[in-house]
């Protein structure tokens, strides 16, 4: 690895914003950083080198998120990602300081002293008995529908029809359970997390480990920004903003293109039957086309998607008839994609959507709150959407566990009303209405541009 460092006998060198920007020129993807010169970063207001020879996104746990931080001021990514010891480990890649070093704002300073109040209250330690009944839950859940179709698989088309119901919701809470490990909510340790998050994730699911964090982690950092969030890069099934119709002329087939938009407050829902299966095979591709490059984690990234696929099958087809399998392999991937992308959607579908020019504008932390929803905590909301339903402090603080965002909650809803800034609440329900809402106010405005 070519450190890139300042020697202590030197004065550091001053970096404008310009050479950080022009830095970031035309750098989307691994390759394109690795080939493509300097590429720098701020992070409290000293600058780093990420690009062509310093090994950065090789030796990075996190991958290629760090590209969408590349030419801005990464601090609140960093922070909200990071264990402590985690600047230290930068100065590798430390080339100089910000020529004109920007202030602290006030509402990064209140925040820095939440996390400080809620660090002194435990609240960012986890219950080891709250996820273990997940876990028990889970397997229950999976045991009962396994049980369903061995018993019922070649007689009965309704129960199997149930057991596909029941799968999908495995893989639903399984998702959600995770999510949790995989941001470090669970251990201090962070490899015993991403061992978790291999049985929970590639093994329980048929979801890449690598795969996951890069897309998630991604949106984590740009949520809700034009050509930058993965999440709603969903063209051309579904436009989210003005900003997406721009995209028509880059279609191939631009009338496909008209016809989903136009009529996607009525698509939605059959779009979203498709997402699982969609989101497994984009994961096996992210696998099996060599994305993963440690050699260690591939073998086990193929070795577990593979045993997913295995136990899935072997078990439809032993137990149910060849029919009935096929029903049920079909409900439990329609189901599903149902279950998780209503819950996904409703995290942040239907809130601004800024341009990269806004956002690199706007607050790391005001563009996590603006871009979120809340749902109103019940026992079902927190249950069903497995505590995402507490987006916005789930953004602010990514390692909190899910059992402790409710300590949160008021402490950021009274921040965001000292700063004026617009903190988002609702009921699941009225969380989808302003879905299809929004949808269909983007259908009415492509019908428009198109006239």
């Amino acid at each position: 690895m070519v450190a890139a460092t300042q020697t202590t006998t030197q004065q550091p060198r001053k970096i404008t914003w310009a050479e950080i920007e022009l830095s970031a020129a035309k750098k989307r993807t691994i390759q394109d950083v690795e080939s493509g010169g300097p590429a720098y970063l701020v992070i409290h207001n000293k600058v780093y080198d990420v690009g062509q020879d310093t090994g950065f996104l090789a030796a990075h746990p996190g991958g290629a998120v760090v590209i969408s931080q590349i030419g801005k001021d990464g601090s609140g990514a960093f922070e909200v990602f990071h264990t402590a010891n985690a600047e230290a480990i930068m100065s590798e890649y430390y080339v100089g300081d910000l020529a004109e070093a920007e202030p602290t704002t006030e509402l990064t300073k209140d925040i820095d002293q939440l996390r400080d109040t809620l660090i002194k209250s435990g609240a960012f330690e986890s219950s080891k008995l709250y996820y273990l009944g997940k876990l028990i839950q889970l397997l229950s859940i999976v045991g009962l529908s396994f049980a369903i179709i061995a018993k019922w698989g070649t007689t009965s088309t309704l129960a199997v029809f149930v057991a596909g119901a029941i799968l999908a919701l495995f893989w639903q809470q399984s998702g959600w359970l995770a999510h949790d490990v995989l941001h470090h909510q669970l251990f201090k340790n962070r490899n015993y997390n991403n061992a978790l998050g291999f049985v929970l994730g590639n093994v329980f699911q048929g979801f890449s480990v690598h795969w996951w964090k890069n897309k998630h982690c991604t949106h984590h950092s740009v949520p809700n920004v034009h050509l930058e969030d993965p999440d709603i890069d969903t063209m051309p099934f579904l436009a989210w903003s003005e900003h997406a119709l721009e995209l028509f002329t880059d279609m191939k087939d631009s009338d496909v293109a008209h016809f989903m938009v136009a009529y996607q407050p009525i698509l939605y829902f059959p779009i979203l039957a498709a997402a699982r299966l969609a989101w497994a095979v984009s994961s096996l591709k992210y696998v099996f086309k060599g994305l993963v490059r440690d050699p260690t984690y591939a073998l086990a990234e193929k070795a577990t998607l593979i045993l997913h696929w295995a136990i899935y099958l072997a078990a439809t087809f032993t137990f149910c008839s060849p029919l009935r399998g096929l029903l049920y392999i079909f409900v439990s991937q329609t189901f599903c994609g149902i279950l998780l992308a209503i819950v996904f959607s409703v995290n942040h579908n239907g809130m601004p959507v800024f341009t990269r020019k806004a956002a690199s504008k706007v607050n790391f932390y005001e563009l996590q709150i603006v871009t979120g929803r809340d749902v109103i905590s019940t026992p079902f909301s927190d249950w069903f959407t497995g505590g995402l339903n507490y987006q916005i402090e789930h953004h602010m603080f990514p390692t909190l566990p899910r059992h402790q965002f409710h300590k949160a909650q008021p402490l950021v809803e009274s921040l965001c009303k000292k700063h004026g800034i617009v903190y988002h609440k609702t009921t699941l329900w009225t969380g989808v209405v302003e879905i299809v809402q929004r949808l269909a106010s983007i259908s009415r405005l492509a019908s428009k541009v198109r006239a």
